[in-house]
């Protein structure tokens, strides 16, 4: 009896351990910052763009959504402490409505915005890094990809090897447009290139608004490299932080500043669970690397 009131006692004594641990660390990380007058706000934009809120923050990777961001935007745009807000982008791109709420935000604040492009700000991600004042990228980074794609997996042929049939019963001649069991003819094509050629010639038009010409000849879908997007005319800054800084500051009118860093507040569930996913990764790794390894050598981009 002693002792399993020992292991008792041992066991609460860990967890409030760790509860203060967790709340040591969200003071820290979510403390409110000193304000001196003049703030840079710096928002993130990492992650595939979407309009469902994602994991895409400083913590993690994933998706960012766009509600988040328009939000983030338009409290710095409130904040009379905030003379300028930085885009730090790392994304390479989202679905269509989501960068169009993101850039529209963007146009519409009072506040100088600067875009930081520090590995990749392409397609939709480059649309909202358009409608800033000014953009600054690695020359070394990704950038541009001016183009929309619409893709989705077919498996009529695979379905035809093993004798699947596909029977659909349909109100209206394209109402399984788009559908993965059967192949695409000539006509449903041409519908949802129809459409494409609408969202394209929006994203073009948006851009050549934002950036002060035409981008058209520039909107094959190709990405170019921070120095090539230079000469193109397509960012302003090649550099990194601190050139985004410098131009934020000048936009302002600012010598002294602080940078406050618009994120998602964490909870305690959050710091847990990714102590408990980091924890995880860090027991299966060894015996992972030795079952999944194939080879030594890797190139990584």
């Amino acid at each position: 009896m002693r002792k399993s009131k020992s292991k008792v006692i041992i066991f609460i004594a860990i967890i409030f351990s760790v509860i203060i641990l967790v709340s040591a660390i969200l003071y820290v990380l979510n403390k409110p910052q000193r304000i001196i007058g003049n703030k840079i706000a710096v928002i993130p934009i990492k992650g595939t763009i979407s309009t469902e809120n994602g994991n895409g923050d400083f913590f993690s990777g994933g998706t960012i959504g766009s509600g988040m961001i328009v939000d983030f935007i338009e409290k710095a745009d409130r904040d009379h402490s905030v003379k300028a807000i930085i885009l730090n982008i790392n994304s390479p791109g989202g679905t269509v409505v989501a960068s169009k709420e993101i850039a529209d935000a963007v146009k519409k604040t009072n506040k100088p915005v600067v875009s930081y492009i520090r590995e990749v700000g392409a397609s939709g991600a480059y649309w909202i890094a358009s409608a800033s004042d000014i953009i600054v990228a690695d020359p070394l980074s990704i950038t541009g990809s001016i183009g929309v794609l619409g893709s989705y997996l077919e498996f009529s042929e695979l379905f035809s090897k093993y004798g699947v049939k596909y029977q659909n019963i349909k109100t209206g001649e394209f109402k399984d447009l788009g559908s993965p069991y059967k192949e695409l003819t000539n006509e449903e094509r041409e519908v949802l290139m129809s459409k494409l050629r609408i969202i394209h010639e929006h994203f073009v038009d948006s851009v050549s608004e934002n950036r002060g010409f035409d981008v058209n000849e520039l909107s094959n879908g190709v990405f170019y490299l921070g120095v090539e997007a230079k000469e193109k005319g397509l960012i302003d800054v090649l550099g990194g932080k601190q050139e985004a800084i410098d131009a934020a500051k000048n936009l302002a009118g600012i010598e002294s500043y602080e940078l406050i860093f618009y994120q998602k507040e964490r909870s305690v569930f959050d710091i847990l669970n990714k102590l408990i996913n980091n924890f995880g990764y860090s027991v299966g790794e060894g015996f992972g690397e030795k079952v999944l390894a194939k080879e030594d050598f890797k190139i990584t981009l």
